[in-house]
């Protein structure tokens, strides 16, 4: 699931207005008027909550009018004096096992003139009963009763692995300098990845893929990684040595990208793309070089490069 960020900026629910946003299983608009603190506004908001949080996390967001499903106008939230702890208490309260890292926010539109976001991550400690002994799913638009299979897959998935790429550290540059300027400019960058499930993973595997022009053969622990030529491009791969338990992080593969006046076009307009393969998919990445690999916080430029060779 991919959900615009907004950092509640009043610009970005301006423009969800303004583009006619449609909603979506993962974003949901509701009138202000439909927010109160009685008992029945808030058990149907813990409900719907309750059922987001099954289906994959997403947002509400409670002061925008929506019309035949699309973002129409603001209808502004009025009346509601209840503090954020007061509203998370409320909801929480009425589901069993809490909507773990379930963010609140108020925000102020115009001034005195407010909208309240909830958002729900996609990984929030699911399955969640609700108070009445139910399961439900947000489908359609509404809260839906889960049926016994439906539960059963989602406490199914409470037993299943979630690698991820962690990222890539070892960035800073090492020049050979003459004159004054690189001639060559070598990185090492090592990249990490991490068990965020709950159940030790033993299958896994890493793929980077970088420009050809940018990697050095004579670097012995990538070249016995090599995989295969994608075009001019380097595929480079790990399989895992050994079981990673929960939360153990891994360093996959240490690299070597060696960049001077001859390849420095590639390095700046060119990525790095990582694969990651586990038991339960595949997930991919791609990072800038020149935004990933700098020297001491720099990025690299061409006029930091020198044509004059370097006698060895």
């Amino acid at each position: 699931m991919n959900l615009p960020s907004n950092n509640n900026s009043p610009e970005y629910y301006q423009n969800l207005i303004s583009d006619k946003t449609r909603m979506h299983s993962n974003l949901i608009f509701v009138k202000g008027v439909d927010f109160q603190a009685n008992s029945s506004s808030m058990t149907r908001l813990a409900k719907n909550i309750c059922a987001i949080a099954n289906s994959g996390g997403g947002k509400i967001i409670y002061g925008i009018y929506p019309k035949k499903y699309r973002a129409e106008r603001f209808d502004f939230v009025t009346n509601f004096n209840k503090s954020i702890d007061w509203l998370n208490h409320e909801i929480q309260s009425q589901i069993d096992s809490p909507v773990k890292d379930m963010s609140i926010s108020k925000i102020e539109i115009e001034a005195e003139k407010f909208i309240y976001e909830f958002n729900i991550p996609v990984n929030n400690d699911s399955p969640h009963m609700f108070c009445d002994s139910k399961y439900y799913k947000w489908q359609k638009n509404k809260a839906v009763v889960l049926d016994e299979s439906e539960v059963r897959m989602l406490y199914g998935k409470l037993s299943s692995c979630e690698l991820e790429f962690l990222g890539v550290y070892n960035t800073n540059g090492l020049p050979i300098l003459t004159g004054g300027k690189y001639s060559s400019m070598s990185f090492y960058p090592k990249f990490l990845i991490r068990n965020a499930g709950n159940i030790v993973e033993k299958e896994y595997k890493i793929e980077i893929t970088f420009p050809a022009k940018l990697y050095e053969e004579s670097f012995q622990p990538l070249q016995a990684l090599f995989i295969r030529h994608e075009g001019s491009h380097v595929v480079f791969g790990q399989n895992a040595k050994s079981p990673l338990f929960q939360q153990e992080i891994a360093t996959m593969i240490e690299a070597k990208i060696a960049v001077n006046l001859e390849n420095i076009d590639v390095f700046l307009k060119d990525d790095i793309n990582i694969n990651l393969f586990f038991s339960n998919g595949i997930k991919k990445h791609s990072l800038k070089l020149n935004e990933t690999l700098t020297y001491n916080g720099k990025q690299l430029e061409k006029s930091d490069f020198t044509n004059i060779k370097t006698l060895i």
